[in-house]
């Protein structure tokens, strides 16, 4: 394939992998999860920009003291697909109880040693949602599901064991990419194969989903979106920031209905 008048050279992997040969791929670089420069860098990046508007809205629904000591010392959060632990930590520095869940068993240890190192408590295990065993009053006010749905096989089925651990009147975070032309070029093509921001094969742009679709499957499970918001690259300040873009990277909230 030509671009720009270069002949690149696709792998095997181009279209992106399964989730078990994904989980795979990731557990030979977990060891780089806390390198903000490292392989997981883009996600040093964004994830600043995820937690605010995640906090922003649990701040304002709840009418929490965001001056307060430990403002979510009431709040249980799953986290799920939580990797090396980038988002659970922020949560648990407010205070909350976060369980951590991820099928990666190399990430789930560099996420407990660097927890450790920070002081936190956070509940990681090591297992996928599917096979997640809680008590009967094991459920959340807080679930996130932070760029994992861009790599699951079955959503439908994914989301059916995910939603069951929310608490009535609990909050869903998710965060996905966009499926269309600019995605494909973008989060796919330029990130993997030109820019080299995630590893190549990371993606399999046929998972991509759009923000309508990720609604009605949302609507199937009972939920509606509250609140829906772009990640974008500015190549002026080359810096990512939120957005009203949400043609290739966004975050969305839901509740029940």
């Amino acid at each position: 394939m030509y671009y720009l008048g270069v002949k690149l050279k696709f792998e095997n992997d181009y279209w992106g992998s399964s989730s078990k040969e994904l989980i795979k791929k990731f557990s030979k670089i977990s060891y780089d999860w806390w390198n903000p420069e490292g392989k997981f860098a883009t996600l040093h990046k964004i994830n600043p920009i995820r937690v605010k508007f995640m906090l922003d809205l649990i701040f304002k629904n709840n009418q929490i003291d965001v001056h307060a000591e430990r403002p979510l010392a009431n709040f249980r959060v799953l986290d799920i697909g939580c990797g090396g632990g980038l988002s659970s930590e922020p949560f648990a520095k407010l205070g909350a109880h976060v369980c951590s869940v991820d099928a990666d068993s190399q990430a789930i240890e560099v996420a407990k040693n660097h927890a450790k190192n920070e002081n936190l408590k956070i509940d990681y295990k090591n297992c996928s949602v599917e096979d997640l065993s809680l008590r009967k009053d094991g459920k959340f006010d807080v679930i996130l599901i932070l760029e994992l749905l861009e790599h699951i096989d079955d959503t439908n089925h994914f989301l059916s064991f995910a939603l069951k651990y929310l608490k009535k009147n609990g909050v869903v975070f998710v965060s996905t990419i966009n499926k269309n032309i600019k995605s494909m070029v973008l989060a796919k093509f330029a990130a993997e194969y030109i820019l080299n921001w995630v590893p190549k094969g990371t993606h399999d742009w046929n998972k991509f989903i759009t923000p309508s679709n990720l609604s009605q499957m949302m609507e199937h499970h009972g939920f509606d979106e509250v609140l829906r918001a772009g990640i974008v690259f500015d190549p002026v300040s080359l810096k990512w920031k939120q957005s009203t873009d949400v043609s290739v990277n966004y975050i969305t909230s839901f509740s029940q209905t």
